[in-house]
């Protein structure tokens, strides 16, 4: 589990507020207007076997003030059908009513809640947004409590006397959580407050620790924005601190549900265990009518491994479709999001991605560029996995201002090589001209031994291997020097920082492909700057596994398991670097400043601090 940091808790709230007034809070995207028939969607619930569904009611404020019949006509809509789609909990998002102190609004979203809780079949959740407390700005333990009228409304004593679901709340009554049983399967249901304190974070990270093994769905007002194109979901600042803090460190939470930022979008992340964890953030209420009835509905779907996610308005439903106008959407948002059930919720919270078979003894770094180490931090940027749990997180970033959509210039495929662990590709396909993108890491794992100056960097010995692949299109113009494996800072830069008499311009530490199409090997050791190590030259569109091995005395260059011409020269004793200093995949340097763009595929590079035997290499498995 992570630490929590209150100081950051605390801190984040004067950031969190200004969300409301940033363009995230914009609409989202339509995939199919309305005019369908007036029957309910045709869900996988009530029909495919192994299959339940979630409904999702998002924000209802606009109901509550302005049209109480919309509100009324989905909850009634669940529980008349609720057999049918094989609805098993409902989930309400927050911003039950818009203004916290007008009596009225809460009696009109009573009268609508009451018709789920009529029948003990039809339990549902609720939580607190900011337009159902007194005074927004507050964390929830700084509340008054008697004074607020969502407690009031919506009292644990009324959940627990209407659903045998319901578990509990934390002290402030704001957050509670349910259990229930769907198809064999038992899941948890956390419904946070609005504004979570570092108290509230501690009681969650307990309800969690008592059930470490119970897939579990995180429900909270806010915890995604939409992006300014309307469609990318980005995590909020306090979204950003719920998934560093909780989210990614507890493996049985899988999917959250948010609302608050107008439109519709997902985000799926990689927990620290290298698993999916689907995040929605969904919210109507500035469309028509506050969103005209517009709810979303989950169905757990196990047949056919995926979550399917449609949007339904049984109030356009109940309209005869001759008497609809065009803001009259039946629905306008169906996806599936693929998901093995099992595999998901087997061995949750044991082990992480550091078990993967790949990940050997003495692997300093361990970096798979495939679509399963993918992870995704708070601002939504692609980052990879360090493989070796030594924290060496590879995140992408742009070089020379790449004009046109990210894709055109890096992409992760199904393209993997036939060796090695990778089950995809990362290509790239910049060069200096055009720009493009590179990984970096300022390898906080990668400060090795103390060298004879005393100063940590020193590896005295080392395998190091890359997978890659060149592309049929390779131009020596466009794509010479490029790096695949780069120590950013200079020779000269390491060689006085560990006090050894030696200089240069080129990377202190690199593996390249020259203007002749060659692999080439640039290090600095602890007795100085030898000579390089070469390849000969390489075909293109065929993947090669290279492997540098020093024992102590000398560095040798491997190319699919063969040893080069041109190799282990000069005495190298192991290598030296400068901690601290970037390391970067898809990219040279010269004198220490990013240069010289990679074109191809980089699949795998894993950095070892012994000689492996020829069975460990990644060109064996």
């Amino acid at each position: 589990m992570n630490t929590l940091h209150p100081a950051r808790w605390r801190a984040t709230w004067l950031t969190f507020l200004l969300c409301l007034f940033l363009a995230a809070c914009g609409g989202g995207s339509s995939s199919s207007g309305g005019g369908g028939d007036t029957t309910p969607p045709d869900g996988n619930g009530g029909e495919a076997a192994n299959a339940f569904t979630l409904a999702v009611l998002p924000d209802t404020q606009k109901y509550s003030r302005y049209s109480p019949e919309r509100y009324t006509v989905q909850t009634q809509w669940i529980a008349d059908h609720y057999q049918e789609e094989n609805i098993k909990f409902t989930v309400h998002l927050g911003d039950v009513v818009d203004r916290p102190n007008v009596p009225e609004e809460w009696a009109e979203a009573r009268n609508a809640m009451q018709i789920l809780e009529a029948n003990p079949e039809t339990p549902y959740s609720v939580l607190a947004g900011n337009h159902d407390v007194m005074n927004s700005g507050q964390w929830d333990d700084q509340r008054t409590l008697a004074n607020e009228p969502f407690l009031q409304h919506f009292p644990a004593s009324l959940q627990a006397s209407n659903f045998s679901t319901f578990q509990g709340t934390d002290d402030t009554g704001f957050n509670s959580y349910h259990l229930f049983q769907a198809e064999g399967r038992e899941y948890l249901v956390l419904a946070l407050d609005w504004l979570p304190s570092e108290q509230t974070v501690a009681w969650v990270q307990d309800v969690l620790d008592q059930h470490p093994e119970t897939p579990t769905i995180l429900t909270t007002h806010q915890l995604l924005g939409i992006g300014s194109d309307g469609e990318t979901a980005v995590f909020t600042p306090l979204g950003q601190q719920l998934w560093e803090d909780l989210i990614r460190s507890n493996d049985q939470i899988f999917l959250t549900l948010s609302g608050h930022n107008h439109g519709e979008a997902t985000l799926i992340g990689k927990n620290d265990y290298g698993r999916d964890v689907v995040m929605v953030v969904v919210d109507y209420q500035s469309g028509f009518w506050g969103g005209n009835g517009m709810m979303q509905l989950v169905t757990f779907n196990e047949a056919d491994q995926q979550l399917d996610f449609r949007s339904y308005s049984p109030w356009v439903a109940s309209i005869p479709e001759a008497e609809r106008q065009p803001q009259d959407e039946l629905s306008r948002w169906e996806f599936s999001v693929p998901m093995n059930f099992e595999r998901r919720f087997a061995d949750l919270n044991q082990g992480t991605v550091a078990d993967a078979p790949g990940n050997i003894e003495g692997t300093q770094a361990y970096w798979i560029l495939d679509d399963d180490h993918r992870i995704t931090r708070a601002d939504g940027s692609v980052q990879f996995l360090d493989a070796s749990g030594n924290g060496n997180t590879l995140e992408l970033v742009d070089y020379n201002d790449p004009q046109g959509a990210q894709s055109d210039f890096f992409e992760l495929r199904d393209d993997a090589p036939p060796f090695g662990y990778a089950t995809g590709t990362a290509t790239f396909h910049g060069n200096n001209d055009i720009g493009g993108y590179y990984l970096t890491t300022g390898g906080p794992g990668l400060t090795f031994e103390n060298s004879a100056a005393g100063k940590p960097g020193y590896l005295p010995q080392y395998t190091i291997e890359a997978i890659v692949r060149l592309p049929s299109d390779w131009m020596r113009d466009q794509n010479q020097w490029a790096g695949i494996l780069n120590h950013e800072p200079g020779i000269s830069q390491v060689c006085q920082y560990h006090e050894v008499g030696c200089s240069g311009s080129d990377a202190s530490l690199g593996l390249n492909v020259s203007s002749l199409k060659e692999f080439q090997w640039v290090s600095t050791s602890q007795n100085g700057k030898g000579q390089d190590n070469w390849s000969w030259e390489v075909a293109s569109d065929y993947w090669y596994h290279i492997a540098l091995v020093n024992d102590g005395e000398r560095v040798q260059m491997y190319v699919d398991g063969s040893l080069t011409m041109r190799t282990g020269v000069d005495p190298q004793q192991g290598l030296l670097v400068e901690p601290g200093q970037p390391w970067n995949i898809g990219i040279n340097s010269w004198q220490g400043n990013p240069g010289n763009l990679f074109a191809g595929d980089i699949a795998e590079i894993r950095i070892n601090n012994r000689v492996l035997d020829r069975g460990e290499w990644l060109y064996n498995q």
